[in-house]
This record gives C-alpha cells, structure tokens and sequence, in this order.
C-alpha cells in the first residue's frame, strides 16, 4: 500500500489492515470491500476529506474502529493533518460512546 502521509496514517493504516485481515478469516470471502477498506484506502492514500466521510458513515452506524479514527480525526485534524474536521458535539460524544465499547479490556 503507498503511503503519502506521515507516520501516524502508516500506524492508523496497519491497524485498519490487520482488522481488515483478523474479520476475513471470521467472515466468508467476499469480492466486495467493506466500508472500512475503503475508508482505509482513502486514508492511506492521503486522501482525508473521502476517507472521513466514509468513516463518519460507518462510525454513525456503530462501527466502533471508525468511531476511534473518525473522532481523532475531528479533534486533532489541523495538527495530524493540517486541517479541520467537521463533527458536532453530539457526534463527538456517539463516537466516543461507540468506539468504548469497542475495546474490553
């Protein structure tokens, strides 16, 4: 996969990856990508504004990884990326509710 951002998309993108790799071995095979690969492919791509959409969608409908990245990307987009993030409050607070539960430790 080519990179053209920094290495906190490099971090973000093998995490995605390795999520990406642990649910095709949970799920059958399929030919279509997921949401998440291709908000994943955006981002590692570098390109910010398609793969917060796509993660806006996802983390809205519960998806508790694209609520993680999608709520760093909202709150520490101008110095991670070099630009803003548009994300009401209570959008802020579903995601960080959402990616929560997504992590039992």
């Amino acid at each position: 996969m080519e990179f053209t951002g920094n290495s906190f998309a490099q971090r973000m993108v093998r995490r995605a990856s390795e999520r990406s790799r642990s649910n095709a071995r949970a799920t059958p095979s399929t030919t279509v990508s997921s949401g998440f690969e291709h908000a994943i492919n955006h981002f590692a791509h570098g390109h910010w504004s398609d793969a917060f959409d796509e993660l806006v969608r996802l983390a809205d409908a519960g998806d508790p990884e694209a609520a993680r990245i999608a709520m760093l990307m909202a709150v520490r987009g101008p110095r991670l990326f070099g630009r803003t993030f548009p994300a009401s409050s209570s959008q802020r607070k579903r995601w960080h509710e959402v990616a929560s539960r997504g992590y039992t430790a």
